[in-house]
């Protein structure tokens, strides 16, 4: 991971913390909160499926192409074999 890119994880989460401390809200404590219904979750398949054809492209002749990212920081894109 690149410097740079280390940095703005370490922002993020040092953000993160900050706003958690200076904000603790507890699910409990929510007043008119929403009744969770487990049938508007993904499962993990489903889950793995949209990340999966989210991040590929697919060219006119069928192929499927897929993102990587270098320690760079370099997107480059790369022919999913079958």
């Amino acid at each position: 991971m690149s410097i740079a890119l280390k940095d703005a994880v370490k922002i993020v989460t040092d953000a993160v913390a900050v706003i958690s401390g200076r904000f603790p809200i507890k699910w409990e404590d929510i007043a008119n909160k929403p009744t969770i219904d487990v049938t508007d979750f993904y499962t993990k398949e489903e889950v793995d499926k949209i990340l999966n054809t989210s991040n590929q492209l697919v060219s006119p002749d069928g192929t499927v192409w897929k993102p990587t990212i270098d320690n760079n920081g370099v997107v480059s894109w790369q022919k999913v074999e079958k």
